[in-house]
Order: structure tokens, then C-alpha cells, then sequence
């Protein structure tokens, strides 16, 4: 009854009886994002590389956008994997439309950590940055403010996964029928586009072009080529995936302007009345909870005032999986 009632992109899967005292938001033991984009001219090997070095808990402040607004002055979270890899696993001669995925997974995350990952490996993986970026940025003594970078946009981003303590899912029969049903015909639909656009994109291979700039010689038909034999090829497949416009010339992360720091924000909403002034070792405490209970639900119930979980999407966007079976709900 409720799926025909919701939007066509939300579906319920299935239901699970809990205790009356669940939150699916604070009773969560772990969680498991996926970004996917476009191989385009992107080193997948490097960026995942790269992505080992998230893993660990790590002051992650120069990776989201600060929410001290909302109390949020802790800034440690514990990665427990990263990778980035094509989306069927499978290595492969590059191929500039084969998809991919930077998958995540952690006890918790701040406001756009993921997106701001991302961010950060797309630059890794372009040859812009080095991977020790990622180090760099991680230590908050050295580099105690973030340099200003663009996000990766949000549409690419899933919650695929959220893991809870003794959660047994109850599937039925109709149910599963309509909700595969409707995903089949969901995934024809942008399939079929998707094949129209690819054959667009191949006839265009054999479209002959100009070796240089028009009007440089008189003889341009003699400077004709293909397409497809242009050197370097054009593969902006991933160029709309960073937030604003993409700047000609790059310039380095730690070359950058910078945001303003955790301790002035912290005063500035101190001064207007949102938050009380933190008191010294209350981030500590809260990681020191997380390393001896393991992501315990006792943890995420103990940490709701500071861990500030899932934060990535707003607390109103509720995603619930079966580990045994990852996917939409």
C-alpha cells in the first residue's frame, strides 16, 4: 500500500519489527556510502591508493562543511574502509565510460565529508594533486583550516548501507514483485537513453575535423582528420561532477585561501547564544568510546549529543538495508 502512495524513486522493500526506544538514525552500528562517476581520464589505481589513507580515525575537518552552528565541534570520525574501483570489479583497458564508485564506510560522517572526499580524490586522480595531499590535510596541526575547494556534486551520492544490531528483515511476496517490476522498467528507461546517447557519441567518431584552428593554412581540406584519432582525446565525461565552474589553470590545495578556523566559529556562535563553550577533552571522550565498544549501539546512543551521525543527508532522509542484501529501500 505505502509504495503506491510514495514517489517513483522511493520504495519500501521490506520491515523489520525493533524496540520501541530504535532510531534508525542513532541505533545505526555502521554506515556504507557510494559515489559513482565515470572512468573519464581519471587514474582509478592512484585514487584508490589515495583512498586507503581516509581509513582510520582522523580529524576530518578539512574533508566536510563545518555545522558548528548546529553544536558540532568534534571533528573525528573512524573510516573502516575505503576504495574506489569499477562498479562491476572487473580491471579493464581504461574505457572512458566504464563506471565506477568510491565506496566508504564508517561508524559515522559529518555535513558533506563524502562529497568533499571525493572532491579530493577526483583532483588526486586528474594528476593534480598527490596522493600525500590526503595526509597533509588530515593534519590539523600543520593545516588547522581548509582550503577552499568545490564539492562533488550530489546526485552520484547513495547511503547503500546501514547496519543494525540483531535487525531480521521480513520480505513479501507481492511486495518484492512490484518493487522488482518497477526497478526493471526504471532501469530499462535510463538504459535505452543511455544507449541512444553512447550511439550519438560513436557516430560522432567519424565526424572529420580540422587538425588546428581554422584559417591557419589555405589548404584545410589536406589538414582533415577523424574524430576519433584526435590526440589527446576529448574525455570530459567527469568534468560536471565538482560543484562551479572548473578553473583553468590549477592551483594546489595548500597554495589556497583558506576557510575560517574551528576555534573562531566556535567563538562567533558562542557570542550569539546557538552553542555553550566546549569543555576541553569532550571530543576526546567521545573517540576514546568509539575505539572500546567497536561501533556498539551503546555508542551511538551514548554519543548523540557530539557524534552528530549521518550527516551527510539530512536526518529526515531514512535509508534501512539488509546486510545480506545491500541496496534501495
Amino acid at each position: 500500500m505505502l509504495n503506491r502512495v510514495l514517489p517513483p524513486d522511493i520504495r519500501v522493500l521490506a520491515w523489520a519489527p525493533v524496540e520501541v526506544n530504535f532510531s534508525a538514525r542513532f541505533s545505526c552500528l555502521r554506515r556504507t556510502y557510494r559515489y559513482f562517476f565515470p572512468q573519464a581520464e581519471l587514474d582509478l589505481a592512484l585514487m584508490n591508493t589515495a583512498a586507503q589513507k581516509y581509513v582510520g580515525t582522523h580529524d576530518f575537518r578539512n574533508f566536510c562543511k563545518m555545522d558548528v552552528g548546529n553544536g558540532v565541534v568534534n571533528f573525528q570520525r573512524t573510516i573502516l574502509a575505503a576504495c574506489v574501483e569499477p562498479t562491476d570489479g572487473e580491471a579493464r583497458a581504461p574505457d572512458p565510460y566504464q563506471l565506477c564508485q568510491f565506496e566508504v564506510t564508517g561508524l559515522a560522517f559529518l555535513y558533506h565529508q563524502v562529497r568533499c572526499m571525493v572532491a579530493v580524490l577526483f583532483l588526486i586522480g586528474q594528476g593534480l594533486e598527490e596522493p600525500e595531499i590526503i595526509d597533509q590535510l588530515l593534519d590539523v596541526e600543520k593545516n588547522p583550516r581548509k582550503p577552499q575547494y568545490s564539492m562533488a556534486v550530489e546526485f552520484p551520492l547513495v547511503l547503500y548501507n546501514c547496519e543494525f544490531e540483531g535487525m531480521e528483515w521480513h520480505y513479501e511476496r507481492d511486495v518484492q514483485e512490484f518493487n522488482v517490476t518497477h526497478l526493471q522498467q526504471l532501469w530499462a528507461n535510463h538504459a535505452v537513453k543511455t544507449q541512444i546517447l553512447y550511439s550519438m557519441l560513436q557516430g560522432l567518431d567519424s565526424a572529420r575535423v580540422l587538425e588546428g584552428a581554422a584559417g591557419e593554412e589555405d589548404d584545410d581540406e589536406a589538414r582533415l582528420m577523424s574524430w576519433k584519432d584526435l590526440d589527446p582525446p576529448v574525455r570530459n565525461q567527469a568534468s560536471a561532477f565538482i560543484e562551479g565552474v572548473r578553473a583553468r589553470n590549477h592551483k594546489p590545495l595548500l597554495e589556497r585561501s583558506c576557510c575560517e578556523g574551528l576555534e573562531s566559529r566556535i567563538q562567533h556562535f558562542v557570542r550569539r547564544g546557538r552553542i555553550a563553550l566546549p569543555q576541553v577533552g569532550e571530543g576526546e571522550e567521545a573517540i576514546e568510546g568509539e575505539k572500546r565498544q567497536e561501533a556498539k549501539r551503546s555508542y551511538a546512543k551514548s554519543g548523540i549529543q557530539n557524534a552528530h551521525w549521518d550527516s551527510e543527508h539530512s536526518f529526515k532522509r531514512v535509508c534501512l538495508t539488509n546486510t545480506d542484501s545491500p541496496g534501495l529501500v
